[in-house]
């Protein structure tokens, strides 16, 4: 039994009631009838299951009222199918918006992995013959200095980082950086000191193209050529989302159709008897039925 008292109703409640419900019955000019096919609209999208929906895809669902909004102001429905209509164009048009920011996603998620590694094999690449010129340019500036030239442990370092290579200029210099830890006159010991600045002038200028070529790579690697390599559509997911999107335009588009066909009258109800049949069958009917009449009567006549 229900705690709540009901209010009685009387025979004057149902009056009023009846004579207030004949007062009222809904739009009945062009603009009002507007009005309400636009709520009936609102009412459909309003809901707390599509903002829960949206938010959990990351969308501001009042975004989607106001695209939903602009429509029904822009196609002003009139009817419950045009009412539909709208409310699908809506849907698809959102729908579209969001596989344009799926796409953007996917590229940008693309573009950091696929840079990022580029950039590691570059990088990687450039600090490998970086690695092999670093010797040569710590020897350079200790034969650059006017003392009596590089240290027996400066030597001792370049030979143990270059001694094993196989290069006949490399095997020259590390004999003539050993002969200045010999006790030499100080003409002899620039002249050696002047050779083997030469010798190592040669040996760098070879490292230089490799050097600027593994650079420029590294500077490539963001280039707008670079990126747009990355995310062209040659994986099956950025061609399945681009099958879909052109999905969605072919929906809209014919959402749209549909629109422009019941406002101009091409979608009014026709006559549509014996429109899915053929004469023909009306005409083979009827001959049956002379035939049977004949027959009939031939019977008769026999009898």
């Amino acid at each position: 039994m229900s705690l709540v008292k009901k209010p009685e109703m009387t025979e004057a409640n149902l009056a009023a009631h009846r004579a207030n419900g004949s007062k009222s019955q809904g739009a009945v000019t062009p603009e009002g009838k507007a009005r309400v096919a636009a709520a009936n609209l609102r009412h459909g999208f309003y809901s707390q299951a599509r903002d829960y929906a949206l938010e959990a895809l990351g969308e501001d669902p009042q975004e989607y009222r106001d695209m939903m909004e602009s429509l029904v102001e822009d196609l002003e429905p009139r009817k419950g199918l045009e009412s539909q209509l709208v409310l699908r164009m809506g849907g698809t048009l959102w729908q579209m918006q969001r596989a344009e920011r799926m796409r953007e996603g996917v590229a940008i998620k693309l573009i950091q992995q696929q840079t990022q590694i580029q950039e590691r094999v570059a990088q990687d690449r450039f600090m490998q013959v970086a690695d092999k010129v670093e010797p040569f340019q710590c020897m350079k500036k200790a034969l650059a200095r006017r003392d009596d030239g590089p240290t027996r442990a400066e030597i001792q370092s370049f030979v143990k980082s270059c001694g094993g290579s196989e290069s006949t200029e490399v095997q020259d210099i590390i004999l003539l950086l050993k002969s200045l830890n010999e006790p030499l006159e100080e003409q002899e010991r620039k002249a050696v000191r002047r050779k083997a600045r030469s010798l190592l002038k040669k040996l760098m200028d070879a490292f230089d193209d490799p050097l600027y070529r593994l650079s420029r790579q590294i500077d490539k690697v963001r280039s707008p050529e670079n990126l747009a390599a990355i995310i062209a559509p040659k994986d099956a997911t950025a061609l399945l989302m681009q099958r879909s999107e052109e999905s969605n335009l072919r929906q809209l588009s014919r959402l749209t159709n549909t629109l422009i066909k019941i406002r101009s009258g091409a979608l009014h109800q026709k006559d549509v008897k014996n429109e899915d049949c053929s004469g023909d069958v009306y005409e083979n009917k009827e001959t049956e039925d002379k035939f049977t009449v004949n027959q009939n009567d031939c019977l008769s006549e026999n009898a």
